[in-house]
Order: structure tokens, then C-alpha cells, then sequence
């Protein structure tokens, strides 16, 4: 796939755009690095407290409402995007489909996973993640799970080396493929394994509306345009990490490896720190499993 995307004229565009350095690849300060913490805390913690809820027989559209409202009583109004559950087959991320639910959408069932991912902007810190649970005991869940956290404890090694970095996401395909695992990429658009985050102004932090679906279609109806606008006046491109990210890779990223696993996916999202020869994630609250109870 990368191969082909850089030999387009539009790859090769997207290839050199990718190598620009830009605002957001400034290393945080400690205090930018406290706020991002505390946001991803809060959304840790929706995700967590919405799965010791779930039961079989919730409905997507029943989750994210209820996701909506736990972090409206927490003080939050702007997303970088609204909360997405997925059960089931949606896991999967089918190709371009990795988007909240319509309406109602699936319906959790016994033996199914679901993947809750919320992103909500606290004091101006965003915190994207993304949480993976399963109802009742599933082998094949934990399996998915453990190689993601062997991933996970190896890739702030790969972000930290400036010439590993350039290549991180062919080694991230890699790795998966190795282990049996389909990469979920292609259920993205723009193919990719993260993106970086921001600090919001005031304005941005408190507003809490979505752009029109009739006007901008789906896909930027459920993004926040305070993220959607830093995107773009920084060209896209240095700030997804997809296949043709050789750029710098320091600032603050949400980085989410996704498998899919048979009749099922499987993914985990949370920031990652990258210093100048340092790279971190801010706590090991993702490492927590829980069990819906059937």
C-alpha cells in the first residue's frame, strides 16, 4: 500500500507535506503535559465507567448517549470527536466505516466485543482514547489484548529514535502481520494508525456544536471543528500518522493500533509523549481490563 500511494502524483504530495515540521511537533511543557494527562484520565475513566454498565441488549446509540451525558456531568462541552461505540462486527472497523453509530446501530449480545472511544477537551487538553472489552471470557480477546500491550511497552522505543520514527507505521503493519493479526487500517480514512493532538484555545474548549452533516458530509459532522480547523491549517498530512508519515514525529500523539481478529476487533488509543530523544505514554490506565458481565 505505501509503495503504491507514494508512486501517485498525490502520494508524492502527501509524502513531502508529511516531512514538514509544524506547530504541533513543539515538545510540551510539563504543565501542557499535566493538562494532557488529566483530560485522558477523565476519558479513561467515561470508558471504564460505561463498560462496568454495558449489558447485553444496550444498543450503540444507547452507549454513546450515555457516554455524552457522563461527560457533560463531568464539566465537559467540545470533542475532538463524538464518543463512538462499536459492537460486534463494527469492530472491525469495515474499510472507511470507523464512525459513531446511526441511530441505534448494533445491539451488544453475549460474546461480543465492543470498542468505546471518546475524546472529549478538558481545560483545553484534548483526550482521545480508545477502550476494548468483551463480554464474558474470550481467549482469542486476550489474546488480541496481550500482543497489544507487548506493542504497546515497545513503541515509545520507536517514536524516541528519530530514524525508527520515520518508519514507524511499516513497522507497527509488520509487527501485526507477523503475529496473525489483520491491520484494521483501511477502516480509517487516510489509512492511519493516529494523529496528533492539541491544546484548544478558550473559545474551542467551550463550544460545543458539530458541523452540519447536509453541509460537510458524515465524516466532519462527528469531528469537532476546533480539531477539524487545526488539521487543516496545518496541511493535513504532518499530522496523521499513516503510511506516508516520515516527518518529525515529536508533540503529543493519539496513537491506536487496531487488529482484527477474525469476526471481531480489537484496538487500543491513548497519547503518546515524544521529547527529543524520549518518548512516553502518561500512565498505564489503559492496562485495565474489564469483563462485561453476560
Amino acid at each position: 500500500m505505501t509503495d503504491i500511494q507514494q508512486n501517485t502524483e498525490g502520494g508524492r504530495v502527501a509524502h513531502w507535506l508529511s516531512g514538514r515540521r509544524t506547530a504541533s511537533s513543539t515538545t510540551p511543557t510539563p504543565s501542557e503535559v499535566d493538562g494532557f494527562r488529566t483530560a485522558q484520565g477523565l476519558s479513561f475513566r467515561c470508558a471504564q465507567a460505561a463498560a462496568s454498565e454495558l449489558r447485553p441488549g444496550w444498543t450503540e446509540g444507547r452507549t454513546q448517549r450515555w457516554m455524552t451525558d457522563w461527560l457533560r456531568d463531568h464539566g465537559i462541552r467540545a470533542h475532538l470527536h463524538k464518543p463512538i461505540a462499536a459492537f460486534g462486527p463494527r469492530t472491525l472497523a469495515p474499510d472507511s466505516q470507523w464512525e459513531p453509530a446511526r441511530d441505534e446501530g448494533r445491539t451488544l449480545r453475549e460474546n461480543d466485543v465492543a470498542i468505546l472511544d471518546c475524546a472529549p477537551v478538558l481545560d483545553g487538553y484534548t483526550g482521545d482514547i480508545a477502550y476494548t472489552v468483551g463480554v464474558g471470557e474470550n481467549p482469542e480477546l486476550e489474546r488480541a489484548q496481550d500482543f497489544l500491550s507487548e506493542l504497546r511497552t515497545r513503541l515509545p522505543e520507536r517514536f524516541a529514535d528519530p530514524e525508527q520514527a520515520r518508519d514507524v507505521f511499516a513497522w507497527v503493519d509488520g509487527e501485526i502481520r507477523a503475529a496473525g493479526f489483520e491491520n484494521a487500517v483501511n477502516g480509517y480514512v487516510g489509512h492511519v494508525m493516529g494523529h496528533r493532538v492539541y491544546r484548544h484555545g478558550r473559545f474551542f474548549t467551550r463550544f460545543p456544536y458539530f458541523p452540519p452533516a447536509r453541509i460537510f458530509g458524515y465524516m466532519a459532522s462527528w469531528h469537532g471543528p476546533g480539531f477539524l480547523l487545526n488539521v487543516l491549517r496545518r496541511l493535513v498530512f504532518p499530522e496523521e500518522l499513516g503510511p506516508l508519515h516520515h516527518g518529525p514525529k515529536t508533540g503529543v500523539w493519539a496513537v491506536e493500533p487496531h487488529l482484527r481478529v477474525g469476526e471481531f476487533g480489537c484496538k487500543f488509543e491513548e497519547l503518546l509523549i515524544v521529547d527529543e530523544g524520549r518518548a512516553y505514554w502518561l500512565d498505564d490506565t489503559s492496562q485495565q481490563r474489564i469483563t462485561i458481565q453476560p
